[in-house]
């Protein structure tokens, strides 16, 4: 068969390196999904100024992307892509699954003691995720770019990609129902956004 014909997304879903990526971008696309369906909401309700706080929570995590995406290159450069992605996929899953977390100290008596406002917890945890995803961004691209068959690299590339943007046709559903559910604390759609990367997370360093 002729290297450059290109490739189906079945013949590379039987490598267990594709199937790694994939579920890597699968459950890194529930913390992208979280940030849609429920980190403004959560936002609007515990920051200062309301729409306004949340307003500029988003911003700032937009603008977190400026540190992450040339730290995420320097890490790849340094460590190798793989290495990455594990990495920064650990650590915005800890980022959102912190949020309800940050959010309960709020009703703790360890709150008065703070010598700061306890949302700011929240916002930590939000660029914390942030950031870690806008440095993922470069090892995604890197790695595929290293296992991808010669002659199909953009068909290759692609599948990841097309993975996890099938997330957004039923995670934030998911999401809202978590979030709906009684007596649940708040932002606990948000952990559970981060247990998916997590499991993404390990999904790659296993396979």
């Amino acid at each position: 068969q002729d290297a450059a014909e290109a490739v189906e997304w079945r013949e590379l879903l039987k490598d267990s390196r594709w199937r790694g990526l994939s579920l890597f971008e699968v459950g890194a696309k529930f913390g992208y999904a979280a940030k849609i369906a429920s980190i403004p909401i959560i936002a609007t309700s515990v920051l200062p100024g309301g729409a306004i706080g949340a307003g500029t929570l988003l911003s700032a995590a937009g603008l977190s992307g400026l540190l992450g995406a040339p730290l995420g290159g320097i890490l790849v450069d340094k460590f190798g892509a793989k290495t990455t992605m594990i990495v920064t996929g650990a650590l915005s899953s800890a980022g959102l699954m912190a949020i309800p977390l940050a959010l309960e100290v709020q009703n703790m008596d360890i709150a008065s003691s703070f010598p700061f406002p306890v949302w700011t917890l929240f916002c930590t945890s939000v660029l914390t995720w942030s950031t870690a995803v806008a440095a993922q961004n470069p090892s995604t691209l890197a790695l595929a770019q290293e296992i991808a068959p010669e002659g199909s690299e953009a068909t290759a590339m692609a599948l990841p990609r097309a993975s996890g943007d099938s997330v957004y046709l039923f995670a934030p559903f998911l999401l809202g129902t978590v979030a709906d559910i009684a007596g649940a604390p708040m932002g606990l759609e948000c952990f559970c956004a981060g247990f998916c990367g997590l499991l993404g997370t390990v999904a790659l360093a296993l396979l």
